[in-house]
């Protein structure tokens, strides 16, 4: 009697699983599709960070110590204005170093501790950086996230598309690339321009830096 109860069961569990087979399968394939896309996401971020450091390494700054670090916290309330990196003090380095990735400058060292840094950003409203556009000299700056040039007089000849440079006129190395010249304006007294550059697309996506010395 027992073994006939135990045949039951047997044909019972197998005549579900007969019934189920299909949601069984598709629940593997589904499981496997998954898996598989997983997989692709995963070398594709991969790929693209391994790609981000090795233009970062290309970068020749010979004449300049160079201090490579990734972005450990990016606070989504400031997202603007700063970004820590996992380097300080103890890697050498200092306040005021500048801080590009593998496109150009993207800001400055403001604050160091001893194994990781603040770095304000170009669209920091508070960061002010002289740059050289032609062979014509201003300030960086920022308004409502805008990056934009002043201090540059209207005899300058300055088109849209010329490239912005850091002027090497401070402490900070020059002609590192910053960005382009998207629109030109004059200031309400028709004195000077009033100059934005394009290089806000790639503060939106930063991972590696690399932090820019003084001259040897």
């Amino acid at each position: 009697m027992i073994k006939k109860n135990a045949f039951i069961i047997a044909l019972l569990i197998i005549y579900i699983l007969f019934l189920a087979k299909d949601h069984i399968f598709g629940f593997v394939d589904n499981t496997s599709n998954l898996t598989s896309r997983v997989f692709n996401d995963k070398l594709d971020y991969y790929k693209k960070e391994y790609e981000s450091m090795q233009e970062l390494l290309n970068i020749p700054y010979a004449d300049y110590p160079v201090i490579y670090s990734r972005v450990i916290l990016r606070d989504i309330y400031a997202f603007y204005d700063e970004i820590v990196i996992g380097k300080g003090s103890s890697d050498g380095v200092k306040k005021q170093d500048l801080v590009i990735n593998e496109l150009g400058v993207i800001g400055i060292v403001k604050d160091v501790n001893k194994h990781s840094s603040i770095v304000e950003l170009l669209t920091n409203s508070d960061l002010e950086l002289s740059v050289k556009i032609n062979n014509s000299y201003g300030i960086l700056e920022s308004s409502d996230k805008e990056i934009i040039v002043k201090n540059i007089k209207l005899d300058q000849e300055i088109t849209v598309g010329d490239d912005v440079y850091t002027s090497g006129l401070t402490k900070i190395p020059g002609d590192i690339y910053i960005g382009k010249v998207k629109e030109i304006k004059k200031d309400n007294l028709e004195l000077e321009y009033i100059i934005k550059v394009d290089a806000i697309n790639y503060l939106e996506d930063i991972t590696y830096v690399a932090v820019i010395g003084e001259a040897k």
